[in-house]
């Protein structure tokens, strides 16, 4: 089901659809859990790397500002803050 709000019955029905399956031993708990866990280091991986892409992409925009006054100063101090942590 895509981005659908489910009504209380709906999602009983599916709660008890999946109580059904896992009794049944037609999905495997500890499969389901293995491929959740997967799927969790993925959606991470893909978080972080998506916030580095932006992160890097606004610092080299503001580095392009690095002349105005407003934003040359603070961006002066923000490259500054990053050669210190580096060393």
């Amino acid at each position: 089901m895509s981005n659908q709000n489910l009504t209380k019955d709906e999602a009983r029905a599916a709660a008890k659809a999946l109580e059904v399956l896992f009794t049944t031993d037609y999905v495997s708990r500890k499969e389901l859990y293995k491929q959740n866990f997967i799927r969790g280091l993925f959606f991470s991986a893909g978080t972080i790397l998506g916030a580095a892409v932006i992160l890097g992409a606004g610092v080299w925009t503001l580095s392009l500002f690095n002349e105005v006054p407003i934003i040359g100063p603070a961006f002066e101090r923000i490259v500054e803050s990053i050669e210190k942590s580096q060393q």
